[in-house]
């Protein structure tokens, strides 16, 4: 890509040149364009930056709260009420040991296996 931008190609032309030498969609026309706008800042570092994980909008706490109140909400009335997604919501319950059972969530019973793995 750095020869690309030396050689004044646009973002299609770097793609075209690219693909062609190493095989379709290796390089994509996001991914160029975004190295040749890295590349004229004049930051030529290509290793990949570290990211983290993503700030969580749904709090265990309250959630665990809201559930033991009204333990007959749907994942989808808890999704509307948090503005998430209905698997992000799946997936905090989850965290918070909570299981569908008979249209209630209910604790998760853990076997002795599945402690010793958490």
């Amino acid at each position: 890509m750095k020869y690309e931008l030396y050689r004044g190609a646009t973002t299609r032309q770097a793609v075209a040149n690219i693909n062609s030498v190493f095989g379709i969609q290796v390089a994509t026309n996001a991914t160029v364009a975004l190295c040749l706008k890295k590349f004229l800042s004049g930051d030529f570092n290509l290793s990949n930056e570290p990211r983290g994980e993503p700030n969580t909008q749904v709090d265990n706490d309250v959630l665990k709260a809201t559930v033991k109140a009204n333990s007959s909400q749907c994942a989808r009335e808890l999704s509307l009420m948090n503005n998430v997604s209905k698997q992000t919501i799946l997936t905090h319950l989850a965290q918070i040991g909570k299981v569908k059972n008979l249209d209630k969530w209910i604790q998760h019973e853990m076997t002795d296996a599945q402690k010793e793995e958490a």
